[in-house]
């Protein structure tokens, strides 16, 4: 389970709002192994995480079958090479579950953040990661301006293709580092 160490109602509130926003957008996020419909539940059950759970109750409503497609595939950043793999629901719900709960925690905290007048926050490993990202090991510990945080939102890999270069926390999907206020 990800330590949230700021996860309560004024924070939930935020949360919320960046959500909503992102999707009544013309471009929300979209996981690429989601089936239509199970992304036509996803905002719902993402709602009902914000509001009264976590990851790990986002990861439970988004483990079934009908919402994700048997196969997926990667492209190889380097080589241009695309593979193709087994999606397992109960995998794919856990990771899309850490990555979405931690992407709202961090925009709705760091948009409280800023209108609470503090500056600055600090990356942190929320959780331990089986095998860490080199990208999020890099933010480990920093401090940051929180605005360059807020507006940092999902640009490593939102919209497609995204920018490798750009700065954004979490930095991309399965990436287990959060922030915390600063002062």
């Amino acid at each position: 389970m990800f330590n949230f160490e700021e996860l309560d109602k004024k924070t939930r509130s935020y949360m919320l709002l960046e959500f909503k926003l992102e999707i009544e957008s013309n471009n929300p996020y979209r996981s690429k192994n989601l089936l239509d419909g199970g992304w036509k539940m996803f905002p719902k059950i993402m709602e009902k995480a914000i509001n009264e759970g976590n990851e790990e109750t986002l990861a439970k409503e988004l483990n079934n079958q009908t919402y994700w497609k048997t196969s997926g595939e990667r492209k190889n950043k380097k080589t241009g090479k695309i593979t193709y793999f087994k999606i397992r629901p109960e995998i794919a719900a856990k990771e899309l579950a850490q990555t979405e709960f931690n992407t709202w925690y961090v925009r709705g905290l760091s948009k409280r953040l800023i209108d609470e007048g503090v500056k600055s926050c600090q990356v942190y490993r929320a959780a331990p990661a089986q095998n860490p990202r080199v990208e999020c090991c890099e933010y480990e510990d920093k401090i940051f301006n929180v605005e360059n945080v807020y507006s940092g939102h999902r640009k490593r890999y939102w919209p497609e293709p995204g920018n490798i270069e750009a700065f954004s926390i979490p930095c991309g999907p399965n990436c287990h580092h959060t922030i915390r206020r600063y002062q």
